[in-house]
């Protein structure tokens, strides 16, 4: 199994035990531990978390260059 998909799926996500989940689920908010966490499947504990509509908007509604980069990578192998 691919090691970011392992990361993924087996291991702690920074929303598991974060106060400001459920508002970022409700108002559509992500921080750049979730941010980290997307892109490379883990985040550091000491990632702030200051959660804005920007972020979300930019991990789920922008062109992500980081993530089409990655696919194409996964495509060359």
């Amino acid at each position: 199994m691919d090691i970011y998909i392992r990361r993924v799926f087996e291991g702690e996500a920074p929303c598991d035990k974060c106060t400001q989940a459920l508002d970022c689920k409700e108002y559509e908010w992500a921080c750049r531990a979730f941010s980290y966490y997307v892109l490379h499947g883990t985040f550091h504990n000491h990632t702030a978390r200051n959660p804005t509509h920007g972020m979300f908007n930019k991990i789920f509604k922008e062109d992500d260059k980081a993530l089409k980069n990655y696919l194409k990578s996964k495509e060359d192998k």
